[in-house]
């Protein structure tokens, strides 16, 4: 059985009564941090997911709404006293990460619980069950990495977790459906980012054979429209706090 919340379902813009991107994920007996953006150390004490409680924190990519609470949160673990390994999936990167950590005297050879720097594209090494895709997100940026010669790499990704037969994919952000589509072929549930894509994108999400689709990331005009023109039983929103079952 797969159980996961969502702490964070607000957009980029903050919000009053949404925190920033975070979703929590219980699959095979481990506790999956994916994305940690402002105010998830709150979420994560507020529903008593502490200290030792967390095996990893994936972040899906480097935008400031993903990210920006990761700090907090590894300060919080290391002034409660962790003492249990803490495994870190990073986009891509990570030298560059642990330079910004030691920016705010932050040092993890201070910590008392080990933390393990790892990149993404690599997580089903470590967890069988989930399995990370590259999306479209950042490609936008190229031409502007290109003509300013910036070490940034464009990685974004999504992750599915679970079994063939039950399974869940949080898409983190995307610019289209299309480009994980082999990912969420089939898949019970999906956390979708109902902001960026077009609406017609989201709203092609049962043809890929899911049962269950919840818009998080705030969502465009043109599909709460569309939405409520045309409900669809099979999309909800996205509550905080809520204990999702698979």
């Amino acid at each position: 059985m797969i159980q996961f919340m969502i702490l964070g379902a607000g957009p980029g813009l903050p919000m009053l009564d949404l925190h920033l991107s975070s979703v929590y994920v219980n699959s095979g007996g481990k506790n999956i941090l994916f994305d940690c953006g402002g105010g998830t150390s709150h979420q994560l004490l507020k529903y008593q997911m502490t200290k030792d409680y967390l095996d990893a924190i994936v972040i899906s990519h480097y935008h400031p709404d993903h990210v920006s609470g990761l700090l907090m949160v590894l300060q919080m673990l290391y002034l409660e006293g962790r003492t249990k390994p803490l495994q870190l999936f990073l986009p891509e990167r990570p030298a560059a990460f642990m330079d910004v950590l030691h920016l705010f005297y932050t040092f993890e050879k201070r910590f008392p619980y080990e933390l393990h720097v790892l990149p993404v594209d690599e997580i089903d090494l470590y967890f069988e069950d989930v399995v990370a895709a590259m999306t479209d997100h950042l490609s936008g940026y190229e031409n502007y990495i290109r003509e300013h010669q910036l070490l940034n790499q464009m990685k974004s990704f999504s992750f599915r977790i679970g079994t063939p037969e039950n399974s869940l994919v949080y898409t983190s952000d995307l610019s289209d459906v299309q480009c994980i589509g082999a990912l969420i072929e089939g898949c019970n549930t999906v956390i979708i980012d109902a902001l960026h894509p077009p609406a017609t994108s989201v709203l092609s999400l049962p043809d890929y054979n899911v049962q269950r689709i919840i818009l998080t990331h705030g969502m465009s005009a043109q599909l709460s429209q569309m939405l409520a023109e045309h409900p669809d039983p099979r999309f909800e929103h996205a509550v905080e706090g809520k204990v999702y079952s698979l």
